[in-house]
């Protein structure tokens, strides 16, 4: 069997599907967090318990997306998973800088320009997502000169709804809180390869587990070279992005990259 590599987003995602469909912008961050993992969850689940299922031979999530995984691949336990992502919604209201906080996808900026325009500013380039593909993430202030700088318009950028600085120094404290808790918690060794864009490296322990959670909120993410190392390293597997607005997809290609992908 070839297998499936099942891949979860981050928080970028404005509604969740259901009849009607879930809007995110009207919830509390930590609500619309649990809601975007739950969905990934629910069709994790489902797609590994469909008839033509074929085993599931690696996991990468995305931000948020990276507790999914390591739950699919039984690193962390459901309720585990969801206390920790209400700690990662709830601990920047008390813990980080009292800034206001403009994280966006830069779609068509390189990421020198992207690193030099942000040089000086309490901006931070935390999302590397292709050749010229970022996330940025900044005081608002900041955010305004980096836009002038790199020459960016509304038209080449589209503001995420996250009010944190998530993957910037500046979540340090949040990242102290966040250990102590996950110290706590029942960790597991992954049952499948999971990859992590958070360094970027593989999760192979439950250590390495407890590690990535932390270092996540502190650390850029490497979406296009965790992208590439799953590229090669199963080349023929079957991608499966597990939503809630399956996005993932674009990066494939900006990466140059060719993938059996479709919707879980």
């Amino acid at each position: 069997m070839v297998g499936t590599v099942l891949v979860f987003e981050g928080q970028g995602a404005t509604t969740v599907p259901g009849e009607p469909p879930l809007d995110l912008t009207l919830l509390a961050p930590g609500a619309a967090q649990r809601a975007i993992v739950v969905h990934q969850l629910g069709r994790a689940r489902a797609y590994g318990s469909a008839d033509d299922a074929e085993p599931v031979v690696g996991v990468i999530g995305q931000s948020l997306g990276e507790i999914t995984a390591l739950v699919v691949a039984g690193a962390l336990g459901e309720d585990a998973a969801l206390e920790l992502v209400r700690l990662r919604a709830e601990l920047p209201a008390r813990l980080a800088p009292g800034s206001e906080w403009t994280m966006a996808s830069m779609t068509r900026l390189p990421l020198d320009r992207a690193e030099a325009a942000a040089d000086g500013l309490d901006l931070w380039v935390v999302g590397r997502n292709g050749p010229a593909d970022a996330i940025v993430v900044g005081v608002t202030a900041d955010f305004a000169t980096f836009a002038e700088r790199a020459g960016a318009t509304p038209s080449t950028y589209r503001q995420l709804p996250v009010v944190a600085p998530y993957h910037t120094p500046a979540m340090g404290r949040v990242a102290d809180a966040f250990a102590h808790a996950v110290g706590g918690m029942d960790v597991a060794d992954p049952q499948v390869p999971v990859l992590t864009p958070t360094g970027p490296g593989e999760v192979r322990t439950a250590a390495d587990a407890r590690r990535v959670l932390v270092r996540a909120l502190t650390s850029p993410v490497a979406w296009a070279d965790v992208l590439a190392t799953g590229a090669a390293r199963w080349p023929d597997a079957r991608w499966r992005e597990c939503g809630p607005s399956c996005s993932l997809y674009r990066f494939v290609w900006k990466n140059g990259l060719k993938l059996d992908w479709a919707d879980a």
